[in-house]
């Protein structure tokens, strides 16, 4: 999960990555997360705060969000899981 910002000028800041210790299936709600990523090398953390500073640009969304990803670490394939726009 990436918390991120974006402002009315496209101007984009990843504030936090999170990560759930449970298998994708869990609910978020019901997993352990930690801060920040623990286990994901730079590379695909890179990887997955480029793919979350698209999606916020692509939906033109202004203010925080959370995005949220699959990640399969064998393979380095990712998909998009949601992205929820915060109330404030």
């Amino acid at each position: 999960e990436l918390e991120v910002i974006r402002d009315g000028a496209g101007n984009r800041l990843c504030v936090c990555g999170m990560e759930n210790v449970d298998p994708m299936g869990i609910h978020t709600g019901d997993s352990i997360v930690v801060a920040p990523v623990l286990t994901l090398s730079d590379g695909q953390w890179q990887r997955l705060r480029f793919a979350a500073f698209r999606i916020v640009d692509e939906l033109e969304i202004i203010g925080a969000c959370n995005v949220q990803f699959a990640l399969s670490p064998d393979a380095g394939e990712y998909a998009g899981d949601r992205c929820g726009k915060r109330p404030f």
